[in-house]
């Protein structure tokens, strides 16, 4: 007892007259609890797998060396919802099986050809005004022009195309089935909600191995619309039917799943890759968007040293799709590229002035900083005072910075004659068309290109 007391004594005596010894009271238990916790942490097992979850949460691979995630996570795939995040309701992209239009007469054969170029170009209008000469009981121009009823999405339309729909599934048309199955399951428009006749067509024709119906089954069970309840494996397994029997959305959709580990498949980035390009060669305008950023942000992050097929992609999206996004990327990339023959800021610049014309706020501000830096053209502070004030109006928030720095310097003149710029520059832009989802040879003659012709461009050093 009398050690005990001797050591309570000092205890306190040190506990009032030494602060170094009170805070090694509090230092040491905290530090040994964090060497033990490593230690634990080092000691277990580290082979886990990563969780699979459903379609919309994807695995959390913020930690790049969780197993099951890539090496680097720094560039990453960016998708639309139809790929990431599909509903039954929201697989509005139909791949028309064109081979159907043999079926039909000749004279036919042609306007089917027009109706659907038309169709692709969100030219709903023209595709009716076509198809009105066609024969009004070929279920191939029932289905086309029933396609072209549902997409502006009002009631009337939208019946009328569910009876087309109904007749062109009698005479023998697989695709019209799934369609109907889609838009009774929905309730599209007005169309009374039928949940058990929607499945039972969609059903149906998965199992008659109709592409559609199976990406739109696959949607169903990722969704949990189909019994209310999460089935990404099964899913997953549908995708890859449609995919390989080429269903261009289907082929995107499976690569979403082995790049984010859906349905108990492996991270890969190859065979993400490879379902990629399949869809975006075949004629995706999303999968060669999607796969060119991907290819750009690897680029520039110096995981590849090639930048040709980010090009190539990025110049099919916007030529042969129309993007005034893809246009804009493109223009940046050739801008910041490290080497030539990529580097060029004179097509860098031209390229800008081509998406120019319109609402595009991304389009705008890297030409106000051509201008600002004199990249590919003249340094113009006019130019660029008036390109950053239509970039602000149209809410690129990068403006207001590099506005200021010309507002330090420019005599009020100037200011005055660029802000007039600005306010004509902003009342002569157009609306962004919508890219066009699916490039064929219909969609190719439906109307001429917006573009000018482009210049032969080198593909590799």
């Amino acid at each position: 007892m009398t050690a005990i007391g001797r050591t309570a004594a000092l205890h306190v005596a040190f506990w009032q007259y030494d602060p170094w010894y009170r805070r090694a009271w509090f230092v040491w238990p905290q530090l040994t609890a964090v060497v033990l916790a490593s230690w634990l942490l080092v000691g277990l097992p580290q082979t886990a797998p990563v969780s699979v979850g459903n379609w919309a949460k994807p695995a959390d691979c913020t930690n790049a060396s969780t197993p099951g995630c890539a090496a680097t996570r720094r560039a990453v795939f960016v998708w639309d919802d139809e790929v990431s995040r599909p509903m039954v309701a929201n697989q509005i992209t139909v791949i028309v099986d064109r081979s159907t239009f043999r079926k039909s007469a000749l004279d036919d054969q042609q306007k089917l050809g027009a109706a659907l170029g038309a169709y692709y170009r969100f030219n709903w209008v023209k595709t009716i005004d076509i198809l009105k000469t066609a024969t009004s009981s070929d279920p191939n121009v029932q289905f086309l022009s029933a396609l072209a009823l549902l997409i502006p999405n009002s009631t009337d339309q939208t019946r009328s195309a569910e009876a087309l729909l109904r007749e062109a599934a009698a005479g023998g048309h697989r695709q019209a089935g799934s369609v109907l199955g889609r838009i009774l399951f929905t309730g599209a428009s007005g169309v009374p909600k039928d949940e058990t006749a929607g499945r039972k067509l969609i059903d149906d024709a998965v199992a008659a191995g109709e592409p559609y119906a199976t990406r739109l089954a696959a949607a169903g069970y990722v969704s949990g619309e189909f019994g209310s309840t999460y089935d990404t494996v099964k899913a997953v397994d549908l995708l890859r039917k449609a995919a390989d029997a080429g269903e261009l959305v289907a082929m995107a959709q499976l690569a979403f799943c082995i790049n984010t580990g859906r349905g108990g498949l492996a991270r890969d980035d190859t065979k993400t890759l490879d379902y990629l390009r399949r869809a975006a060669d075949a004629g995706f305008e999303a999968a060669q968007f999607t796969l060119a950023r991907w290819l750009r942000d690897r680029y520039f992050d110096r995981e590849s040293t090639d930048l040709s097929e980010s090009i190539k992609w990025f110049e099919r999206s916007y030529r042969q799709g129309h993007s005034v996004f893809a246009l804009a990327e493109l223009a940046n990339v050739i801008r910041y590229a490290r080497d030539a023959p990529w580097f060029d800021t004179k097509r860098s610049f031209e390229l800008f002035q081509e998406c120019a014309p319109y609402r595009n706020a991304y389009c705008h501000y890297w030409l106000a900083r051509a201008y600002h830096d004199g990249a590919g053209t003249t340094r113009d502070y006019t130019q660029a005072y008036a390109h950053y004030t239509v970039a602000k109006e149209l809410r690129w928030q990068d403006s207001g910075n590099n506005l200021q720095r010309l507002e330090d310097f420019l005599q009020p003149d100037v200011k005055t004659s660029a802000a007039e710029l600005a306010k004509n520059i902003l009342a002569g832009l157009k609306p962004v068309p919508r890219p066009l989802r699916i490039e064929t040879a219909e969609t190719e003659i439906a109307s001429p290109s917006p573009w000018p012709e482009a210049n032969p461009r080198p593909t590799s050093p």
